[in-house]
């Protein structure tokens, strides 16, 4: 499943691939951006690849809700093109 994230062009925009693959292969550190974060990126050796981290993200360290932390992705797969 990683394997198929890391080629999409969500991780190859936001620069993620390379963090994960040089984890991957224990030429980086595995780290994590807060340690409450650990349980949400472990699977993904602390670098965000989906979409649903992303919500995680955000209804673990920012406390939002389930609809606010898709209204969030939604804003962040959008980049600013879309209205409403």
């Amino acid at each position: 499943m990683v394997q198929v994230a890391i080629i999409r062009p969500g991780p190859i925009v936001g620069k993620m691939m390379h963090p994960y693959m040089r984890r991957r292969q224990g030429k980086e550190d595995v780290t994590y951006p807060h340690p409450l974060l650990e349980p949400v990126l472990k699977r993904t050796l602390g670098v965000p690849l989906f979409q649903e981290q992303l919500l995680r993200m955000a209804m673990v360290v920012a406390n939002f809700s389930g609809a606010e932390a898709e209204e969030l992705r939604r804003a962040v797969a959008c980049g600013g093109r879309c209205s409403g």
